[in-house]
């Protein structure tokens, strides 16, 4: 699968499941999820950027959303088509990136609504996010990896 066709469908299934969750729940409310106390939908909006920093930038943001948007698509034209691993983990950080640049042009806000909360004393639940968000941590991670094994195993 090439790294446009997934990133379509990163952004795809983002913008959906964010549209059902949001049409289903109200602001701030929360529904368990597989019988758990500690996975929850939650419907949010978040005016920043990472678990709601920079929210005083404002018009900002989502220009910069889209600045790293295509850092990535150069990224993507930069890579070798062998480089399977890199190209998927491309495709994942482009496709929740165009998810998040969508809901901050669009709609002012992006929405997060997957809550984690182990209730462990002393911490706090993990911030709400989305598929966009774990796309693009996937996608990171993914990268990382391939860094490291390109450094071990140079072709």
């Amino acid at each position: 699968m090439c790294a446009g066709a997934l990133a379509l469908c990163v952004a795809a299934a983002d913008l959906w499941s964010k549209a059902a969750v949001f049409a289903a729940l109200g602001p701030h409310e929360r529904r368990t999820l597989l019988g758990t106390q500690w996975l929850a939908f939650m419907a949010v909006e978040n005016r920043g950027v990472m678990w709601g920093a920079f929210q005083e930038w404002g018009f900002l943001l989502p220009w910069l959303r889209a600045a790293a948007g295509l850092v990535v698509i150069a990224m993507l034209f930069g890579t070798h088509p062998r480089a399977r691993l890199t190209l998927v983990a491309l495709g994942l950080v482009l496709g929740g990136a165009a998810g998040n640049v969508y809901d901050g042009f669009v709609l002012g806000a992006v929405r997060d609504f997957i809550l984690v909360d182990l209730d462990v004393p002393g911490f706090d639940p993990f911030p709400v996010f989305n598929v966009a968000d774990s796309a693009i941590c996937v996608g990171v991670g993914l990268l990382a990896l391939g860094m490291l094994r390109e450094r071990r195993h140079p072709e």
